[in-house]
C-alpha cells in the first residue's frame, strides 16, 4: 500500500510533545476529579441522589481510560516523550479498567501487524448486541464484570481461556503466559483489596466512582470499539482503508477517544501521537480513498445496526420467520 507522507511531514507528525499531552491529562483528570469531589459533597449532605446523578458523565466516560481509548495510545508509547512514563501510565490505566495489561502487550502487537487475518485474537468479530445486553450496557454491566472477573481469576492460575488465536499467543511456560498471570493477581489484588477498603471505611460511592465505573454506562465506549473494524475484512495485509473504519466524532467525544476514531490512519502510522491524528487525517484523507468513513456517532451507530451488530425489533422478527 502507498506511503503517502513525506519524510519531513511524518517526522512532524510523529514528534511527541510533552506540553500537549500534559494538557489533556490535567482535563481529563479535572473533569473526572471535579465530579468525583462534587458528588462527594453532595452525598455528605444527605443529597445521595443527586450526588450519584452527578457522578453519571464520570462514569460514562472512565471506560475511556481502557484500551479503547487513552490506554491506547499509553500502549503505543506515543503520548509523553518517556517510554517508563507512557508504560507506567498504560499500566495505570489498566488496572483501573480490569484490563490485563499482560494481555494486550501480545495480541495487540500482533493485531496491527496481522490486522483481521484468521489468528487476529482481537479482530474476532463482536457478538450482535441484544436488547437484554443492550440494558446492561446502558446501566451497570454485570455480566461484564462478572466475565472480566472470571478471566482475570483464570489468568491468575495460568490459563488463558478464550479462543485458539488468543491461547497461541500465550505458549504453555512462556513468558507471555508468565505476564498475563503476574498482571491478573496486581489487578485482582489491587480491585479486590480497595473494595474491601472501601467498605470497611463505608465508602460505598467510591465503589461506583472507582472499581464499577469501567462497567457503568458502556455503551457509549463499547460501540466506538467496536466500529473499529465491525462488518470490514482484510482484503490484504497492510490495506488499513479497507480493514478499518474513521469516524469523525465532535471534538469533545474525540477528546475522551484520544482521537481513536481516526483508525485508518492509527493502523497506517502507529506512532503518531493521538493529538497530531487529525492533522494527519486531513493530510491523508486529502490523497488517498477512505471507503469506511462515518461523520458522526448516530452515523456510524446506523451503519452498525445495518450490520447487524444491534438486535432490533425488525431483526427480531426476520429471525423469526427463519
Amino acid at each position: 500500500m502507498m506511503r503517502p507522507l513525506s519524510r519531513e511531514e511524518l517526522n512532524e507528525l510523529t514528534a511527541r510533545c510533552n506540553r500537549k499531552a500534559l494538557r489533556h491529562w490535567m482535563l481529563r483528570l479535572g473533569f473526572h476529579l471535579g465530579l468525583v469531589a462534587s458528588s462527594h459533597v453532595l452525598i455528605e449532605h444527605g443529597l445521595i441522589v443527586l450526588g450519584v446523578l452527578v457522578l453519571l458523565p464520570h462514569c460514562a466516560a472512565f471506560s475511556f481510560f481502557g484500551w479503547a481509548g487513552i490506554g491506547h495510545e499509553l500502549f503505543h508509547n506515543s503520548v509523553f516523550a518517556s517510554r517508563g512514563l507512557n508504560r507506567a501510565l498504560f499500566k495505570l490505566c489498566s488496572i483501573l479498567t480490569w484490563n490485563n495489561p499482560g494481555y494486550f502487550y501480545a495480541s495487540h502487537a500482533y493485531h496491527h501487524r496481522h490486522t483481521l487475518e484468521e489468528d487476529d485474537a482481537e479482530g474476532i468479530p463482536h457478538p450482535p448486541i441484544s436488547r437484554a445486553s443492550l440494558i446492561w450496557l446502558l446501566s451497570i454491566d454485570l455480566p461484564g464484570l462478572y466475565r472480566r472477573l472470571r478471566i482475570l481469576i483464570q489468568n491468575a492460575r495460568g490459563i488463558v481461556p478464550q479462543g485458539a488465536a488468543a491461547r497461541a499467543l500465550f505458549p504453555e511456560g512462556s513468558r507471555a503466559r508468565h505476564e498475563l498471570a503476574r498482571y491478573a493477581r496486581i489487578i485482582l489484588v489491587c480491585q479486590l483489596g480497595s473494595m474491601a477498603l472501601f467498605t470497611a471505611l463505608q465508602a460505598y460511592w467510591l465503589l461506583l466512582a472507582i472499581n464499577l465505573a469501567p462497567f457503568c454506562l458502556t455503551f457509549f465506549n463499547r460501540i466506538l470499539a467496536v466500529s473499529q473494524h465491525y462488518g470490514l475484512r482484510s482484503l490484504a495485509r497492510g490495506d488499513y482503508p479497507q480493514s478499518c473504519r474513521t469516524v469523525l466524532l465532535h471534538p469533545a467525544v474525540a477528546f475522551f477517544y484520544a482521537n481513536m476514531n481516526y483508525h485508518v490512519e492509527h493502523h497506517m502510522y502507529p506512532g503518531v501521537p493521538f493529538y497530531n491524528l487529525p492533522a494527519l487525517s486531513e493530510l491523508l484523507r486529502a490523497r488517498t480513498p477512505f471507503p469506511n468513513i462515518e461523520s458522526g456517532y448516530q452515523a456510524v451507530l446506523r451503519t452498525l445496526t445495518a450490520q447487524g451488530l444491534l438486535i432490533t425489533r425488525q431483526s427480531t422478527r426476520v429471525t423469526a420467520k427463519r
